[in-house]
């Protein structure tokens, strides 16, 4: 079986460091993976993003892996996008208009605050045909979304995994038990 780029663990916190451009310091992005069901031949993930910059914004989104695809409806840098086809094999290539993608290694070191991971797969965008751009990122067998540097028009920016540990208590979605009542 082909190393897994993505796991989809329930109750796993990601924790990056953020440097963009469009602001001053670093912000800390957690993204949580809450809740994994399958449905219909595939796999769906709850998953919430919290970013912390000089206040928190929250925001819930899903995780899809299918027989074809790997698919995030959100995304610290650009949004929601087809991360990598499946299954993962070096030169495959797709189209999100204006961009294109290709997986150019399986094989990269990458060496970050997270730690030394071996047998990376590198994914290169071309942002609008190489005219805008382009991003780089970095997915470690049994970790997942590890690293990003992202060089575009309108912004430059990297994120990068400092951690990898299960959801806080105190942040888990709550919608699971009934609230004991305290007439």
């Amino acid at each position: 079986m082909a190393s897994e780029y993505f796991p989809l663990k329930e109750k796993t916190r990601y924790e990056y460091k953020f440097t963009s451009t469009e602001f001053e310091g670093s912000a800390k992005v957690f993204i949580d993976i809450l809740d994994v069901k399958k449905k219909a031949g595939k796999l769906v993930a709850e998953a919430r993003m919290v970013f912390e910059l000089r206040d928190s914004h929250t925001t819930l989104y899903t995780i899809t892996r299918d027989a074809k695809w790997l698919t995030t409806a959100d995304g610290v840098i650009t949004g929601g996008r087809r991360e990598f086809p499946l299954p993962v094999k070096e030169g495959a290539k797709w189209e999100e208009p204006p961009d294109s993608s290709e997986i150019v290694s399986l094989s990269d070191k990458v060496s970050i605050g997270a730690g030394k991971f071996a047998k990376c797969m590198k994914i290169v965008t071309r942002l609008a045909a190489g005219d805008a751009g382009k991003s780089v990122r970095y997915y470690a067998p049994g970790v997942g979304y590890i690293l990003e540097e992202y060089s575009g028009e309108d912004k430059t920016c990297e994120l990068e995994l400092l951690a990898v540990s299960k959801v806080p208590a105190e942040v888990k979605k709550g919608a699971k038990k009934a609230p004991k009542a305290e007439d």
